[in-house]
């Protein structure tokens, strides 16, 4: 299925429980995508664009930034056998965070609201709690072995591949159903954060390659944060 096809989005969604019913988290996925036919939010993050955020970090400020630069690739093509994950892919994460929390707002973030995530502990609690960013666990500290890890992953297996390209279709279906069309830049960023997600989860997990698995608890984490009330949870960090 490609970019502008718009099969129903429940023939979409058949096919995957159908061929990775099987894989953990794949069933939730599924059910949160098509839930966010009734997404105001996603709805507005869909065409909210992908402008430069605030004045952007200072990297002085942040040691996770330097480290970044350290071990993820600004290598700009994706070719075999270079790591798949490159700086961009991080610094998307504040971008998503951004949109998202202005988009539930009804307004742009002020200046002390951008501060909150580049500064806050937002990001990080994503990158290293995953699921659990909104748990009362501590945020953990920034983990230099981490990223050193995650910039060493070359590949998606075979089941990966075929997984993302089905929520990729999901995702299509439910923009060109519900909103009539879908812009390819959100659509790239939304397979970029997704997938840096997904190697995130694989590290945590002890691999060195994105599993299937890894790719449906990215999505997850994506659909968690588009339903979460970031205002609050922010402000508290």
């Amino acid at each position: 299925m490609g970019f502008f096809d718009s099969k129903p989005n429940g023939v979409v969604a058949e096919g995957i429980i159908r061929d990775f019913g099987s894989v953990n988290g794949v069933k939730d996925v599924v059910d949160g995508y098509l839930a966010l036919v009734e997404s105001e939010v996603y709805k507005k993050t869909v065409f909210i664009g992908f402008d430069s955020v605030g004045d952007g970090p200072d990297s002085d400020r942040i040691s996770m930034l330097n480290i970044v630069a350290k071990y993820l690739t600004t290598f700009p093509l994706r070719l075999p056998f270079i790591p798949i994950f490159d700086v961009k892919d991080f610094y998307v994460s504040f971008t998503f965070v951004w949109n998202i929390w202005a988009c539930q707002l009804g307004r742009e973030l002020n200046q002390e609201e951008c501060q909150k995530i580049y500064y806050g502990d937002i990001v990080k609690r994503i990158i290293f709690l995953l699921e659990d960013f909104d748990s009362n666990l501590e945020t953990p500290p920034v983990d230099e072995e981490f990223f050193r890890k995650l910039g060493k992953i070359k590949k998606l297996d075979k089941g990966a591949k075929k997984l993302a390209d089905r929520f990729l279709d999901l995702r299509q279906a439910v923009k060109m159903n519900t909103f009539n069309r879908s812009p390819m830049t959100f659509g790239a960023n939304e397979i970029a954060w997704t997938r840096f997600l997904a190697g995130c989860h694989a590290v945590h997990s002890g691999r060195n390659f994105v599993s299937a698995e890894d790719i449906a608890i990215g999505n997850k984490i994506y659909i968690k944060l588009l339903n979460t009330d970031l205002d609050p949870f922010i402000r508290s960090l």
